[in-house]
């Protein structure tokens, strides 16, 4: 298996808190996600050699070194915790600097890709781009959707693939009002994959928003089917009614049939690979086209020779979208 789903896609990796009495905090049984098996480099590479039968510990070793994770939780606070929507129990987890300072830090919310517990944001995923954008001073606070822990905790709610899974995104920014540091008044979007269109959908809700940085997403859904038909076994099984109502659930979840209902200029950031294999690039493109024609602030980015992970321009991608942050979000 490649180093990248090593890290990032194994769901078997990540200690899940235990949801506490009801109290006056939307947060419930916020625990530090390094602790047990990731309380040091040494154990969460143990784990993963026991997990791994294929495990390259030195290869690991090299690519994510004992210093950097050391230089992570040192300098950052990362917390699992729970939260209750439409009256399902929800995960998620909150990045942030743990000497911010005397002043508030803006907040990204990170909404992640896949669908049901596909694409789950496990503990070595928090260490890539989340973690880079908290070192960079954001509070960064991101859901795993309902449906997407159902066999960690009861109610957890159904995935509905851009439906009532938005209210977990939409949520968030009440539970950030928790978390001392954070200003609230500067929030921003980060979407990956099926996470742009959470975004997009999300941001209806949100007219505060100042921005949505896109990467990899979709921008419209019937396209997007007829370009990668297997999906529509995923949209069938995850949307409510979607056979009776297919071309209004599609429409719901392309954000190119309503631009208009973004927040009134609110700057996009459009990233993509050009060789994805999962969310073809025209998306990116296309959405890019119908925003020049409807003067809204966007930027465009075309990485070359590149896929759905993005991997070969990392560094880049890190780059620019915290440049774009800080250039949108102020504190």
């Amino acid at each position: 298996m490649k180093l990248y789903n090593i890290i990032c896609c194994s769901i078997l990796l990540l200690l899940i808190p235990q949801v506490n009495a009801e109290t006056g905090s939307l947060m419930r049984g916020a625990k530090s996600c390094f602790s047990g098996p990731f309380e040091s480099h040494e154990k969460w590479l143990n784990l993963l050699g026991q997990k791994k039968k294929k495990f390259n510990r030195e290869m690991f070793a090299k690519r994510f070194p004992k210093e950097k994770f050391d230089t992570l939780k040192n300098n950052l606070e990362c917390k699992d915790f729970v939260y209750k929507v439409d009256g399902h129990l929800i995960e998620g987890y909150y990045l942030k600097p743990k000497k911010p300072g005397n002043k508030k830090l803006p907040v990204v919310i990170y909404n992640r890709g896949g669908n049901g517990p596909f694409g789950y944001v496990v503990f070595g995923k928090k260490l890539g781009l989340i973690a880079e954008l908290a070192m960079n001073g954001f509070v960064v606070i991101g859901s795993q959707y309902r449906g997407g822990s159902a066999k960690r905790i009861n109610n957890n709610g159904r995935d509905e693939f851009g439906g009532a899974d938005v209210n977990d995104v939409i949520k968030l920014l009440d539970v950030a009002k928790e978390i001392p540091e954070a200003d609230t008044s500067q929030v921003g979007m980060v979407g990956w994959s099926r996470g742009a269109m959470q975004s997009y959908i999300a941001s209806q809700s949100m007219p505060a928003l100042k921005t949505i940085v896109a990467i990899a997403g979709n921008s419209d859904a019937e396209k997007a089917l007829q370009w990668r038909p297997q999906m529509e076994k995923v949209y069938h099984g995850r949307i409510p009614g979607f056979k009776e109502n297919r071309q209004a659930e599609l429409t719901q979840r392309s954000v190119s049939k309503w631009i208009n209902k973004l927040p009134a200029k609110i700057p996009l950031l459009l990233i993509h690979g050009d060789l994805d294999k999962r969310v073809n690039v025209e998306q990116s493109k296309s959405l890019a086209m119908i925003l020049e024609k409807e003067q809204h602030p966007h930027k465009l980015i075309i990485y070359p020779g590149d896929n759905h992970g993005l991997r070969k321009h990392h560094s880049e991608l890190k780059t620019e979208v915290a440049a774009w942050l800080k250039k949108h979000l102020s504190s």
